[in-house]
């Protein structure tokens, strides 16, 4: 017996979503809106694959795939997007290298698993970026100006130079202070001093390597300085690449 039609209202509904959440699902940074119209596509699919179980379900169906190979592709292009911005910024280069003083071992500079460095060690990640802590100050702040309850200013300056051949960015806030594992950004502000000149007046900018190009600044972070008090090097997703030990 031929099968009945199709109640299409709840099917075209979800065909809708589906083909928006598919749409939706290439777009880097909007595609995290695009999963949840996917589910949603699935959801309104499914149930309209239930409510036409005795018949056609050409459209339900249509809808419920779609929405699953939306899903499919945010997954897919989440792992492409996200390769593409680690290699703009040089953050996928999480092997590093680290280089010190002419007494060091060769077995320190050929490591290319190390992630904590110590203050007179240059680390260099795979990406050809140099970063190398130049001082380490600690500051109680101004009359005016003064760090939170418990902490210090802790400026860092840093050198970081570019020893590969291709161009790298660089910027603030790809580093953190890391207080006994509490990382924080490094954006704070020291204030002026009694003549009103800038405690810091060489702030780290954000900007673009290019090949044997070198830049220094300092990045200013609060915490306790009996603490374990580190430079530390973070992913966009929270993985730590490397540390550098500032005492």
């Amino acid at each position: 017996m031929e099968k009945a039609k199709e109640k299409k209202v709840l099917g075209i509904i979800a065909l809708i979503v589906a083909i928006f959440a598919l749409i939706l699902s290439w777009v880097p940074i909007v595609n995290n809106i695009a999963a949840i119209f996917a589910v949603l596509g699935i959801i309104l699919g499914v149930i309209a694959l239930v409510i036409n179980r005795k018949n056609k379900k050409t459209i339900a169906l249509i809808a419920t795939i779609l929405s699953v190979l939306s899903i499919i592709v945010v997954l897919a292009t989440q792992g492409l997007y996200s390769k593409a911005i680690d290699d703009a910024t040089g953050k996928s280069d999480k092997n590093v290298t680290s280089t010190t003083s002419s007494t060091a071992s060769s077995e320190n500079k050929d490591d290319t698993t190390k992630k904590t460095f110590k203050l007179n060690e240059t680390v260099k990640q795979q990406n050809g970026l140099e970063i190398k802590v130049n001082n380490v100050k600690f500051t109680q702040g101004t009359e005016y100006t003064t760090p939170k309850a418990g902490t210090q200013f802790i400026l860092v300056n840093v050198t970081l130079k570019n020893t590969g051949n291709k161009s790298v960015s660089y910027n603030p806030y790809d580093f953190k202070l890391d207080d006994n594992g509490n990382q924080t950004d490094m954006n704070s502000y020291a204030g002026n001093d009694e003549q009103g000149n800038p405690v810091v007046s060489d702030d780290l900018q954000s900007g673009t390597l290019q090949p044997n190009a070198t830049v220094s600044g300092t990045l200013v972070g609060e915490g306790n300085p009996e603490n374990d008090i580190k430079l530390a090097s973070v992913d966009y997703d929270g993985e730590i690449n490397w540390t550098i030990n500032l005492k």
